[in-house]
């Protein structure tokens, strides 16, 4: 019982090693959501991995959510909310972000 005891336990302890250490390796920078206006988070979007684009995407989703009191995660509205987001912002490139989120998620 101990030895998985501290199997979990290094892999716990490295889980949370390695982000910094992959923040200072891939120069990951903080997003302000409250500042970045629409232009720049497209900027920044056309830049990004799939990947990261997601984690954004899915970030500014559940700010809507803890907004709205939504509670659950449907993946064919996070893409269609997804979609709406970034057309709006094309439109819109000085709009605050957030601004623009809750205008496309939550209005509808």
């Amino acid at each position: 019982m101990k030895p998985s005891l501290f199997a979990v336990a290094l892999c716990l302890t490295a889980s949370l090693l390695t982000p910094p250490a992959l923040a200072k390796k891939t120069q990951m920078k903080n997003i302000d959501f409250g500042e970045i206006t629409c232009g720049e988070f497209l900027q920044e979007l056309s830049t990004s991995s799939s990947e990261d684009a997601g984690v954004v995407l899915m970030w500014i989703d559940g700010y809507l959510s803890g907004v709205s009191g939504d509670t659950s995660l449907n993946w064919k509205d996070l893409e269609k909310f997804s979609t709406n987001l970034v057309a709006y912002c094309g439109k819109k490139p000085d709009e605050k972000v957030l601004d623009a989120a809750e205008a496309v998620g939550i209005a509808e």
